[in-house]
């Protein structure tokens, strides 16, 4: 800022230079969510193998003891022994898909049909949290290009995220419509809701809103939704829900 001053010596106006770094931020943001990401691959590759090799055998020998066990409190410890294994397990694969990603082998596929099979597959978890899930699309087709199996990956991790946001019951709408060429399928829930200032920290390694989670299931889907050419943003208000939307590029009809 630099005074204009009258003959006097009193300034009488200022002239000021600013320069517009909104994109540097930005690009500032990015590269040190992609450190974070680097970090947790490096980390990934080195302990993940060495991870599942004893869990391989701690799941098996626990499953034995399954089979001659007659009491009924000792089996229960048995097989919560089993769930926290089968957690740690899920971790490690998450893990894996960072440290080693596959390559996305793109097909030409309708993804309708492969929401409703992921909706119908939650529909029984969803009663049993007494949530309302429904599934509204205007189109029996919308070709795109595709991983079918990593994009299932995501719904399903998105739409539970959205029961599990709803300890109380309530409604979750998965809803496709194709918007300036791309596919917009949306999840709103009306749960809990996350606040403005952890919004943008979504998709960060170890980061998470959930009282058991560890922030890389959503990582992940970030990460699968990215190499499908698509994006993610997230809109949410606390006591109102959540909404994931994904935009995915759309064949031409």
């Amino acid at each position: 800022i630099v005074p204009f001053f009258n003959e006097k010596g009193k300034p009488y106006q200022y002239v000021a230079i600013r320069n517009d770094i909104t994109e540097r931020k930005k690009s500032e943001e990015i590269l040190h969510r992609q450190d974070k990401l680097a970090a947790v691959g490096q980390l990934a590759a080195g302990v993940a193998h060495e991870i599942r090799n004893p869990l391989t055998s701690m799941k098996g020998y626990a499953e034995f003891l399954t089979l001659d066990e007659t009491d009924p409190e000792r089996l229960e410890f048995i097989n919560i022994i089993l769930d926290e294994i089968e957690r740690v397990n899920t971790i490690v694969e998450d893990f894996m898909v960072l440290a080693k990603p596959k390559m996305v082998e793109l097909e030409e596929k309708n993804v309708v049909p492969v929401i409703q099979n992921v909706v119908s597959l939650l529909e029984f978890e969803a009663r049993k949290k007494r949530v309302k899930l429904s599934f509204d699309c205007l189109h029996e087709i919308i070709q795109i290009e595709c991983d079918e199996n990593r994009l299932k990956q995501v719904f399903l991790n998105f739409i539970k995220n959205g029961i599990e946001a709803m300890p109380n019951g309530g409604e979750l709408h998965v809803k496709t419509v194709i918007h300036d060429n791309n596919v917009h399928i949306s999840i709103q829930d009306t749960g809990i809701g996350i606040p403005k200032e952890k919004l943008k920290q979504l998709g960060e390694p170890f980061y998470t809103t959930k009282k058991n989670g560890n922030g890389l299931g959503l990582m992940v889907s970030f990460k699968i939704i990215e190499s499908h050419n698509g994006r993610v943003f997230v809109e949410s208000e606390p006591n109102k829900g959540t909404t994931f939307n994904i935009l995915l590029p759309a064949k031409p009809a």
